[in-house]
């Protein structure tokens, strides 16, 4: 018994995670057995072996390449904004006093509301999916971001100033490693709603995605195509923040990460 313990406590994060997946497998199976009817919902094992399907036949391979470059694209710029901006904001008060309402009325819009005025104004091509993603995946960062700042010990700053560090030495030796856990989180975030804009996008006048695909299912009752999609956009999100944790890990070292795990 002690010896299982032991490994269970070397092995704890894997061994949860399977039993979280295998628990939630039984209720989807059981969900399953109990709806009977492919027209409304279908089971783990169909998932798995249409999305094998889509990747033998390539039918989803240039869904995937143009939701990821709408998701890269989009993402990436709104991750460089945001940390850039949420600097700004937890570093000048003016600046913050000033946007500070107009960015809480973005991140309470609904990106549905602000989509189709997007595709209006950009077209039906890639730049306006870009846009859309990236309009949703930045609020949370920014707002993460000057969090963290403003969260940093007035006294580090006050005893640097007091040793006359330069402003840049400032940013980067104290601000920014005093703020890293708040930008992560708001990386995360951002991960989980830039995926959500590449749905929202697809779904006004594309013509292929992963949104698409997905939007194309639920039209035409095709409820393996659409749940096969849901779960590759889920396992998408799932992989990205496993990504980002390990990057804290190499960039923040000192940091117990296993505490957001």
């Amino acid at each position: 018994m002690e010896a299982l313990l032991n490994v269970y406590q070397q092995q704890r994060k894997w061994m949860n995670a399977i039993l979280g997946i295998a628990i939630v497998t039984v209720f989807w199976m059981f969900a399953n057995w109990q709806v009977n009817s492919e027209l409304f919902f279908v089971g783990p094992w169909r998932v798995v072996t249409y999305t094998y399907g889509l990747f033998a036949s390539g039918e989803i391979l240039d869904d995937l390449r143009i939701s990821g470059i709408e998701f890269f694209w989009g993402y990436g710029v709104a991750a460089v904004a945001g940390i850039g901006f949420g600097m700004v904001f937890g570093i000048s008060r003016i600046f913050r006093e000033f946007f500070d309402p107009w960015l809480s009325a973005i991140y309470a819009t609904p990106s549905v509301a602000l989509a189709p005025l997007i595709i209006i104004w950009f077209g039906v091509d890639l730049t306006a999916k870009i846009v859309i993603v990236l309009i949703t995946a930045v609020v949370p960062i920014v707002l993460n971001t000057y969090t963290g700042v403003l969260s940093v010990g007035k006294e580090f700053q006050t005893l640097a100033n007091s040793f006359c560090v330069p402003q840049r030495q400032i940013l980067y030796k104290i601000l920014i490693p005093g703020s890293l856990p708040y930008i992560v989180t708001g990386l995360r975030l951002g991960i989980s709603r830039g995926i959500v804009g590449v749905v929202v996008g697809e779904y006004f006048g594309a013509y292929a995605g992963l949104g698409y695909q997905l939007f194309k299912g639920l039209d035409t009752f095709n409820m393996p195509l659409m749940m096969s999609c849901a779960a590759m956009l889920a396992g998408t999100g799932v992989i990205f923040n496993q990504v980002i944790l390990v990057i804290e890990r190499r960039m923040a070292p000192w940091r117990d990460t296993q505490l957001q795990e």
